[in-house]
């Protein structure tokens, strides 16, 4: 693969700022997204704001992946949500049977569903903040760091090819030969964002405060028991803390010194958030909390706080509520009526 063609498939926030950058840096380029975003895109090009600056970028975007002629030096990124990935991959699976599918998506499931459907298939790891504004318009909150290795480990030409494209578009690019061990780092660290969205606290502000960050480090050591009783290894994204200095740092007593920006455009929201803002009707958290009951179901360990981050969760996008339906009070007043029961 001397000269790849990247197709961003499900291109919302996060696989338009991709495939935005890659497109700027002159590389060939494809948005499979929704109607409203392709139209929006084709009408007056795709806008991206932010940290990295303000672009309008002319690209190619359609509707369906039926719709791309592919050829031998085609990759794929599945950026879509996870819910939404089986039902994808089959329908790619029809049109591009050998193409190789990287899954720059959240959670731990993706490259399972792709494996059992493709014969070559990548770990991808986006550690970049993203919002969706409206069709045609995305924008970049923070860092821009990627992560990209063989499922299920390993490193090879493939890898090192698309390192070398990324890192052109601007993106800091870390390949990591044990890909799903830093995934379930990062599916750890995304475990507090249903925290955020129920309470429609920033990330920021999650973080300052004594008491949502308390409940942050419960939320965490919960899923550390679990993780550890599976045998799983976490293998702490670049730069980052490992679980165990998380917690400890989470527990830390006071009220932190920084200030938390007022301006929304400034404020970090995470995806389950954005979620619920935009009334969509369905989240991830079944494959982030969620995947956290399921291994406390298989050894026997109660998951109370993540059970709770799932349930209401899961309530408020059924009933199309707002973010901060409740306060970090609530949560621990309906856990303790939980444990009571």
């Amino acid at each position: 693969m001397v000269r790849v063609r990247i197709i961003i498939y499900g291109a919302g926030a996060v696989g338009s700022i991709i495939g935005g950058y890659l497109h700027h840096s002159k590389h060939e380029v494809v948005l499979v997204c929704s109607k409203e975003h392709a139209d929006a895109i084709r009408t007056g090009g795709l806008r991206i704001t932010g940290v990295q600056g303000n672009y309008e970028i002319r690209m190619s975007a359609v509707t369906g992946i039926e719709q791309v002629s592919f050829g031998s030096d085609d990759a794929v990124f599945l950026t879509m949500k996870t819910f939404d990935t089986e039902e994808a991959l089959d329908r790619l699976a029809r049109v591009a049977p050998k193409v190789p599918v990287v899954c720059f998506q959240n959670a731990v499931r993706n490259e399972e569903f792709a494996a059992s459907r493709f014969a070559r298939v990548y770990g991808g790891i986006v550690f970049f903040g993203a919002k969706y504004l409206e069709p045609g318009i995305v924008n970049h909150t923070s860092e821009n760091s990627l992560g990209i290795g063989l499922y299920p480990r390993g490193l090879d030409s493939t890898v090192d090819a698309l390192n070398d494209v990324l890192t052109r578009a601007g993106f800091s690019v870390t390949a990591y030969p044990n890909i799903m061990a830093v995934k379930w780092s990062k599916l750890f660290r995304n475990l507090n964002n249903a925290l955020f969205a129920i309470t429609g606290l920033s990330v920021l502000a999650g973080i300052k405060y004594e008491q949502s960050r308390f409940m942050m480090a419960d939320t965490l050591e919960e899923a550390l028991r679990v993780v550890k009783a599976e045998g799983i290894e976490i293998v702490p994204l670049a730069g980052h803390q490992p679980p165990e200095k998380m917690i400890e740092s989470l527990r830390k007593p006071g009220e932190r010194s920084f200030d938390v920006p007022d301006d929304e455009e400034a404020a970090l929201r995470p995806s389950t958030w954005q979620d619920l803002y935009l009334k969509r009707g369905r989240t991830e958290v079944e494959y982030l909390n969620g995947e956290i009951v399921r291994l406390g179901r298989k050894h026997g360990i109660p998951t109370p706080l993540n059970s709770l981050m799932v349930n209401i969760v899961s309530k408020m996008a059924r009933e199309r509520l707002s973010p901060g339906a409740y306060t970090i009070r609530q949560l621990r007043d309906t856990l303790g009526e939980g444990e009571k029961g």
